[in-house]
C-alpha cells in the first residue's frame, strides 16, 4: 500500500495492481494467470493498469497533502472535487477497473467456472474510452 496516502481506502485504491484480494491473489498476479488462456485480453488489461499507474503517479504529491478532501470528493459529489477534479475522475475509472481485479482474483482461486471474458471486454473497453476522454496517454511502443 503507498505509504503516507490517508484515508487508507484511497492508498488501497491507489494500490489497485499490487493489493491483495481473493486469497491473497492481487490483480497482477491474477493476470499472470489468466494470460495463459486469454493472452490478448490480459495485454488490454495490462496496458489499462500502466496508463492508470502512470496517471496516478502524477498526482502522487497531491493525495498525499490532501488525501482526505479527495477520498472525500471520490465518494460524494465529485461536481465539488474542485481543483482535484480531474484526480477525482481519474480515480473513478481507477474505481471501476478495481472491480475487474475482484473479478480476476476471484476467477484465478477457482478455475472451474467460466473464464471473465465477457466483464473483462465491457470493462476494458469502457476504461480505455474514459482514459482516452481524460488524455491519459497510451504507451509508445518501441519497434
Amino acid at each position: 500500500m503507498p505509504a503516507d496516502i490517508e484515508p487508507p481506502q484511497l492508498a488501497r485504491l491507489v494500490d489497485f495492481a499490487e493489493r491483495p484480494r481473493a486469497h491473497d491473489w492481487s490483480l497482477r498476479a491474477a493476470l499472470v494467470r489468466y494470460a495463459q488462456p486469454e493472452p490478448v485480453r490480459a495485454q488490454r488489461i495490462l496496458e489499462l493498469v500502466r496508463r492508470i499507474e502512470w496517471a496516478l503517479r502524477t498526482h502522487r504529491k497531491s493525495m498525499d497533502r490532501a488525501g482526505l478532501a479527495i477520498w472525500d470528493a471520490l465518494q460524494g459529489d465529485a461536481d465539488q472535487a474542485g481543483h482535484h477534479a480531474e484526480l477525482v475522475a481519474l480515480l473513478q475509472v481507477t474505481s471501476e477497473f478495481d472491480h475487474l481485479g475482484d473479478l480476476l482474483a476471484g476467477w484465478a482461486v477457482d478455475l472451474v467456472g467460466q473464464r471473465p471474458s465477457a466483464a473483462v471486454d465491457a470493462v476494458t473497453e469502457a476504461v480505455a474510452r474514459r482514459l482516452d476522454e481524460l488524455n491519459v496517454p497510451r504507451e509508445q511502443r518501441r519497434p
